[in-house]
């Protein structure tokens, strides 16, 4: 299982990296479609997952294939999101164990991406995990706040 920190946003570089960084657990041979985080890491996926689970990647894959890079075989997006924050989203939409949230921190950072990529599953996921949390009785007032920022 993996353990979310949290973690910084960056831009991202735009070019392709020489030597890529491959996610072991997103490199899937029928992938056809890589991201690549702001630290240069590349998570083979699928187009149809991506699409079926965020609107963002639906409009942009059918919409705004001018602005995906293809110096490969397969599509490049690039996103400003660092790779285990990237890893820890994908496990909610893929059937691998999901990221273990111990804090609140990690979980604001995934419902930020699950806001900014329009991808239900994982708000309504992290909202069943903060439900069934000891962090509503240790951390009543940061998870009010939280529960306004994002409309839970």
């Amino acid at each position: 299982m993996t353990t979310v920190t949290g973690t910084q946003l960056a831009a991202s570089s735009g070019r392709r990296a020489q030597n890529p960084r491959v996610s072991p657990h997103f490199r899937y041979q029928d992938s056809n479609l890589i991201i690549r985080s702001s630290d240069e890491m590349e998570f083979h996926v699928h187009k149809s997952i991506m699409s079926s689970s965020s609107r963002v990647f639906r409009d942009m894959l059918s919409l705004d294939t001018q602005n995906l890079s293809t110096t490969s075989d397969l599509p490049l997006v690039d996103v400003s999101e660092e790779s285990d924050v990237i890893e820890a989203a994908l496990r909610f939409l893929y059937p691998l164990p999901r990221p273990i949230l111990k804090s609140l921190s990690p979980m604001v950072v995934l419902f930020e991406l699950a806001d900014k990529y329009d991808i239900p599953l994982i708000n309504f996921t992290l909202q069943e995990i903060l439900s069934q949390s000891d962090l509503l009785t240790l951390e009543t007032v940061r998870t009010f706040g939280i529960a306004k920022k994002f409309n839970l």
